[in-house]
């Protein structure tokens, strides 16, 4: 009973202390998501593991008591499986053989099991096909050497098949899943050890982004890259590593831009500010300097008017005055009237330029 209470409790104050953590005023990332550890045990046996991993018969059984309607249309549809993984390039000749034995039994009277041989043909020709395209991407994303040893033997499975046109039937099939059973194990052990990798980048990135405050002066982008990051948590702990990979790292890219950009902008303002105090600088120094070599005491400077110099003359507005015309003052004609106002102001005006 103590023992239960205790961990009760245990659970509680860790509950308490992630409320905290996420009350945070900055975001940050979730913690690292945790996997199945029985899963990772299973897989690195399966990675040790040199006999290739038995194909469930289940569908073979069932086939064999539906009657050959429901053979054909299982095989035909493992046909087009291996067709859509691209058995027909991956292993032309196997595939060609393939196709042989399959337009023959179309056209004549097909027994259950030369039917279930040939779906099992497809089968492994489906397998090479996806082994060949899992190697490429291993190779593309550099992931052998997490796993070294299976990826060197399924690369030399996959080399004996594509090099040796004399393996028989049985032996082709066999090693065709025994090399897909490999890359599998290589490609998902890498993805995962990638991706982790790609999380602490990510994680890295941010704290770069938010130690020039990107979470404020860019908030849309910043969420952006949060929620692909969390979307990242999630296809990792679904079981989907190459799904994780690529928001880890849209995250990662998308905080080292904020950074590098909100730190240039930044950056040049503060050269400007750093421009602008040494000029301010720059001219008190100089009017320190003046002041110094000619201060300007009481005594007259050169260039410079006193204080109360009458700069101007005043103007006499007497006579302008007396050219006030008051059109009420006499009778005139109209025709006259804009003659009359003529002469006066250019009496006025002759009487300002003799002056």
């Amino acid at each position: 009973m103590i023992k239960s209470k205790l961990v009760m409790l245990t659970a509680i104050f860790a509950a308490a202390s992630l409320f905290m953590v996420s009350c945070g005023s900055k975001p940050e990332p979730e913690p690292a998501p945790v996997e199945d550890s029985a899963d990772e045990t299973k897989t690195e046996e399966t990675a040790t593991d040199e006999t290739p991993a038995e194909e469930d018969t289940s569908s073979e059984d069932a086939d064999s008591t539906g009657g050959i309607d429901s053979i054909w249309a299982s095989l035909d549809s493992m046909r087009k499986d291996a067709i859509d993984a691209g058995a027909d390039k991956a292993a032309p000749d196997a595939f060609k053989a393939a196709e042989d034995e399959y337009n023959k039994l179309k056209n004549g009277n097909a027994s259950e099991e030369e039917l279930l041989a040939l779906k099992a043909r497809y089968a492994a020709l489906k397998a090479f096909a996806d082994a060949k395209a899992k190697k490429e991407k291993i190779d593309s994303l550099g992931l052998a050497s997490y796993n070294q040893k299976v990826y060197d033997e399924g690369s030399a499975l996959i080399a004996e098949l594509d090099g040796d046109k004399t393996i028989s039937s049985a032996d082709w099939s066999a090693k065709a899943v025994a090399a897909n059973t490999s890359m599998t194990v290589v490609l998902e052990t890498g993805l995962r050890a990638k991706a982790r990798e790609e999380r602490d980048a990510a994680v890295a990135a941010q704290k770069k982004a938010n130690s020039v405050k990107c979470y404020v002066s860019r908030k849309a982008e910043y969420e952006t890259f949060v929620n692909a990051f969390k979307a990242g948590d999630q296809n990792f702990v679904t079981k989907n590593p190459e799904g994780a990979l690529e928001k880890y790292t849209k995250a990662k890219v998308g905080f080292e831009g904020l950074y590098t950009e909100v730190s240039e902008a930044r950056a040049k303002a503060q050269t400007a500010i750093d421009e602008a105090k040494k000029r301010v600088a720059a001219s008190e120094k100089t009017a320190v300097q003046a002041d110094i070599e000619k201060p300007l005491g009481d005594e007259p400077v050169e260039g410079i008017e006193a204080a109360d110099t009458k700069l101007l003359e005043e103007d006499d507005y007497s006579e302008s005055a007396s050219a006030e015309v008051d059109l009420t003052a006499e009778e005139v004609p109209a025709e006259d009237l804009v003659e009359k106002i003529e002469n006066k102001v250019n009496s006025v005006l002759d009487t300002l330029e003799a002056k």
